[in-house]
């Protein structure tokens, strides 16, 4: 597996998270949104989301500004993490409060990422499977997915931003402690997608 590959990066910025927090929960390919879009890894810290995507030496950035417009619908941070020859290109296509790293021998931080205020809530909601918005709220469970989320519409974005976060760490908290046991002493490829199991929304 070559170094500069997606899911080389991808085991390699695992191990990063795990050494640094100690208290993190993290899902691999995660379903967010009402496009149905994933994120390559979503990470939670101290009840706050970050989208991390990975542009390895072979991706191209076509759709990265498309991406991180999407990501800052929704998630408190965003975070790229890409390869030398990717630099120049990310710096140029975005602006400051997007983090930016970059992994040769390390990882290294290029710009901090600051937090997000600018939450849809409608995205949200979108992110959150309609049968879990149902258990929160069962006066709505006679109605279908869409009509849910309008009514929910109503609610405070601090209360969905928090439906979000426990939704996210529901889904991902299982398999990431399983894979947490079966890792070992570092990540291996074949360990991420065990990260993925359970992450994708299932009833809409």
């Amino acid at each position: 597996m070559c170094r500069d590959s997606a899911e080389y990066i991808k085991a390699s910025v695992i191990d990063w998270l795990l050494k640094r927090y100690p208290s993190v929960i993290i899902g691999n390919e995660v379903m967010y949104g009402f496009k149905r879009k994933v994120v390559d890894l979503l990470v939670i810290i101290n009840n706050k989301t970050i989208a991390i995507e990975i542009k390895s030496a072979s991706d191209n950035l076509n759709r990265l500004p498309d991406q991180i417009a999407e990501y800052n619908k929704i998630f408190d941070k965003v975070i790229i993490i890409t390869t030398p020859s990717h630099l120049d290109g990310i710096c140029h296509l975005i602006r400051g409060g997007i983090g930016l790293y970059v992994i040769d021998k390390a990882i290294k931080r290029v710009q901090s990422p600051h937090i997000n205020h600018n939450l849809d809530k409608l995205e949200m909601l979108y992110s959150m499977s309609s049968e879990y918005l149902k258990k929160l709220y069962p006066k709505y469970k006679n109605l279908n997915s869409d009509e849910i989320r309008f009514q929910l519409l109503k609610e405070k974005k601090k209360l969905i931003h928090q439906h979000l976060i426990s939704f996210y760490l529901q889904r991902l908290s299982e398999r990431f402690c399983f894979f947490m046991k079966e890792r070992g002493d570092y990540t291996l490829i074949d360990d991420i997608p065990t990260l993925s199991s359970f992450t994708r929304i299932e009833s809409f």
